[in-house]
């Protein structure tokens, strides 16, 4: 059962824009755990990597699976406290410095599953002001001397956007500038000529392409093509106390996961996600499929290997993070294991060959 839902598009334009706190659940254990239905509390956010969770509760398979999920969508990152002290169930942060320096000061939250991969999918987009790509700005190599928008210093847009200067010999002091800004207030200063060039998160980069205000440079899955983007996070107390829950949690996501991916269901699931972000049916139709429809692993893997090689060393070298935490103290993968138990494991065929490139 949905308690809390968010209904609006702020949540597709990035986590800057959530200025709300919302409830968490206490310390108690639910008297129903040992068999009947338990309470689970997970931060959340109607965005379109989000959409399993979505699909697992509209589908009711948290519910089959006797699971009543409590939503709140704060802050991903604020929560990540709140979590530690065993007061949020499930979380959903991306593998940057926040989380890795959680786990260095002593919060006690595990990565558990993977919610987003960029094999051959992403959901955001290096896009060019539409009159810069017209006059000469179309490749990476074209942003030296010019103005780009990134999230945050030390965010991932910062990685990328390292990753990809790298690869054509540039470095970030070969830009004319570099400025902070949301994704909402990125997609304003690229129809204003304001910055260049920005990266921008799906719907809202697709909605500038449509509407003419920017063109498509390159996509995050082209910068970092095996990136372990996003994980689902649980509570040391959850995973420790209430095991058997975690694991029908987890079932509830994996059979999202798996109903979200099938063609079979892809009217259903445009149905959904439209009416859970806000955003019309069309748009999320012409993302449905491309290599801006994001993926997440069918059985929950996440790539412990990438995240260090890629993203920790990255992480590391800039001085985001003092140091990177052991696998075994940011990640737990037994709740996974007990997850597939139930659901059991399904054959991975990721063929990016079949995956169409959005271009407009």
């Amino acid at each position: 059962m949905r308690i809390k839902k968010s209904g609006v598009i702020a949540g597709l334009l990035g986590v800057s824009l959530l200025l709300g706190t919302a409830a968490c659940g206490d310390d108690s254990v639910d008297s129903a755990d040992s068999g009947g239905t338990a309470k689970v509390t997970v931060n959340s956010l109607e965005i379109l990597s989000l959409a399993p969770m979505m699909v697992a509760d509209a589908k009711g398979f948290f519910g089959k699976h006797k699971i009543e999920v409590e939503f709140s969508n704060a802050d991903i990152y604020s929560r990540l406290a709140v979590q530690g002290q065993g007061k949020l169930d499930v979380n959903i942060p991306g593998t940057g410095g926040a989380l890795f320096n959680a786990v260095n000061q002593g919060l006690r939250v595990r990565a558990v599953a993977d919610r987003q991969q960029y094999r051959c999918a992403s959901d955001n987009l290096l896009l060019a002001r539409t009159e810069a790509f017209n006059g000469g700005l179309k490749s990476v190599a074209d942003l030296k001397g010019k103005k780009v928008a990134i999230l945050a210093k030390g965010s991932t847009t910062e990685y990328w956007l390292d990753r990809a200067l790298d690869e054509v010999g540039l470095k970030q002091s070969d830009l004319a500038q570099i400025v902070t800004l949301s994704y909402p207030d990125t997609a304003n200063a690229l129809k204003s000529g304001a910055v260049d060039a920005g990266f921008v998160v799906q719907p809202l980069a697709y909605q500038l392409i449509t509407d003419g205000q920017a063109k498509r440079v390159l996509a995050m899955n082209e910068v970092a093509p095996n990136q372990e983007q996003g994980l689902i996070t649980m509570s040391q107390d959850f995973i420790s106390k209430r095991p058997e829950v975690a694991a029908r949690w987890t079932a509830g996501w994996l059979e999202g996961v798996r109903y979200y991916q099938d063609p079979a269901n892809k009217d259903d699931v445009i149905k959904i996600v439209a009416e859970r972000t806000k955003v019309p049916a069309e748009t999320i139709g012409k993302l449905y499929g491309t290599d801006q429809w994001p993926y997440m692993d069918p059985n929950g893997r996440v790539d412990t290997a990438t995240v260090v090689a890629e993203d920790g060393k990255w992480l590391l070298d800039n001085k985001i993070i003092e140091k990177l935490p052991e696998v075994s103290g940011w990640h737990d993968g037994s709740v996974v294991d007990a997850a597939l138990k139930i659901v059991g494991e399904v054959p991975v065929n990721r063929d990016c060959a079949s995956v169409q490139k959005l271009v407009s």
